[in-house]
């Protein structure tokens, strides 16, 4: 991949500011994308993009890649056995080739979302993979064969291994064992040949925490900052162990996407965590990425740029590597997140553009990554439309003085607070019934 040195960081903070005002006829995040050869893209509220269409034209202009949230899960797709409903995902995919996207199908077989006719059957190993595989090879192959070279890359399988390294056990677990990922794997590859398939699952402490909780396990170590190892975290272990053994079997997987909602105080740092993945010989993407601040904190200058300094980080983690070329953000502005809050409103504002559009540090950070990246820096705006009318402030590059040090504490001391009431509230979210994880 193409890179450039960064020079972002000021006393430890981005020096957050455009070097021109943002306006609704700015070119947007997705040429500085496409420019660095990245896949940027968004989860998508697929309701919204009948009639709002702001919302349609900050996508258009802000990501090159969209993501579908819960439109390709299983109980979705299927609810009756062997009737299908397309609807929500058409309409994605069509806006995608509308307007010369790609997209990344998310979820295609989880543990969770399974329809009342799959849960409560009597299934035999060999009706079960049946099953598994007519699913995959319909939703995989309709858009093959429906909209070629659209749907590039797919979430095969999503969140199958426990806190603890061992596979869940889910019920395509229990009925045809830890083959179902061979399965899935393969009749996703028959059906399109052409797309990139992923294993994706999430590594960070705190989601790591709290499923171990939700699963009566004992508590062990996520990824954090400090511990960005994959042979300290055994969950990470696990993955690592059962996808090198299915490669080595000649299982077509292509890669690994890490899932990052990031509630933690010190959040992972991908550099450090993601040579397990080039040891594969697979490519790595970020996935279903946000940045939750409490909400009594969301125009707070530290925390927006605490908020900040992990959207670029974590992206600038991705343009570093030879073996990524997809980020993902769950979602594009805070008026629209993809999924519903299970916290209890105690936290929000996660994604890069507030509530009424307007972008915020986190924008103005991933814009100076990206131009960074690109073949000939050049300013790069966040397109905005209307009827979004707040004044855009943005932040004055840091200065350099003795008070730094004093802000970077200040900063880690109120993530910290973060992170306790995190932990207690924390991602209800990962299991939450019948929603798909935020």
């Amino acid at each position: 991949m193409r890179h450039l040195m960064r020079t972002l960081v000021v006393g430890g903070l981005l020096a957050l500011s455009f070097a021109s005002p943002v306006d609704a006829q700015s070119a947007g995040l997705r040429q500085a994308a496409d420019a660095a050869g990245l896949h940027f893209g968004a989860a998508v509220t697929v309701t919204a993009l009948d009639d709002d269409t702001a919302y349609r034209q900050l996508l258009v202009d802000n990501v090159n890649m969209v993501s579908t949230v819960s439109e390709v899960d299983f109980g979705v797709v299927q609810p009756e056995p062997g009737v299908y409903d397309f609807a929500a995902a058409d309409a994605l995919v069509d806006f995608a080739a509308e307007n010369g996207l790609t997209v990344r199908g998310h979820g295609l077989i989880s543990p969770d979302g399974l329809p009342d006719w799959i849960t409560g059957g009597s299934w035999t190993p060999e009706a079960l993979t049946a099953v598994l595989s007519d699913h995959v090879t319909e939703v995989v192959g309709r858009y093959a064969e429906r909209n070629p070279g659209v749907v590039t890359q797919w979430d095969v399988v999503d969140e199958a291994f426990l806190p603890d390294g061992t596979l869940r056990n889910s019920l395509w677990r229990q009925v045809i064992g830890d083959d179902f990922l061979r399965v899935a794997f393969e009749a996703a590859r028959t059906a399109d040949p052409g797309a990139l398939l992923f294993y994706d699952d999430f590594y960070d402490d705190l989601s790591v925490t709290q499923d171990a909780v939700d699963s009566g396990l004992a508590m062990v170590p996520g990824a954090t900052a400090d511990r960005s190892d994959c042979a300290l975290i055994p969950k990470c272990t696990g993955v690592r162990s059962t996808i090198a053994s299915l490669v080595a079997a000649g299982v077509p997987i292509d890669g690994i996407g890490f899932q990052a909602h990031l509630l933690s105080p010190a959040p992972v740092d991908f550099t450090t965590f993601s040579p397990w993945v080039d040891d594969l010989g697979l490519e790595w993407a970020i996935t279903e990425f946000d940045v939750p601040v409490p909400v009594t904190e969301i125009t707070n200058p530290d925390t927006l740029a605490f908020q900040a300094d992990v959207y670029a980080t974590s992206l600038s983690a991705c343009l570093d590597a030879d073996s990524c070329d997809t980020f993902v953000v769950w979602g594009v502005t805070d008026r629209l997140p993809p999924t519903p809050d299970t916290t209890g409103g105690a936290f929000g504002g996660a994604l890069w553009l507030d509530a009424v559009d307007a972008p915020k540090p986190a924008a103005e950070a991933m814009a100076r990554v990206l131009e960074a990246a690109g073949p000939e820096p050049s300013t790069t705006d966040v397109a905005v439309t209307e009827p979004s009318t707040a004044p855009v402030v943005t932040s004055p590059p840091a200065e350099q003085s003795g008070d730094d040090s004093n802000t970077l504490v200040a900063v880690a001391v109120a993530a910290g607070a973060l992170a306790v009431v995190g932990a207690v509230i924390l991602l209800a979210r990962r299991r939450a019934p019948d929603a798909k994880n935020p």
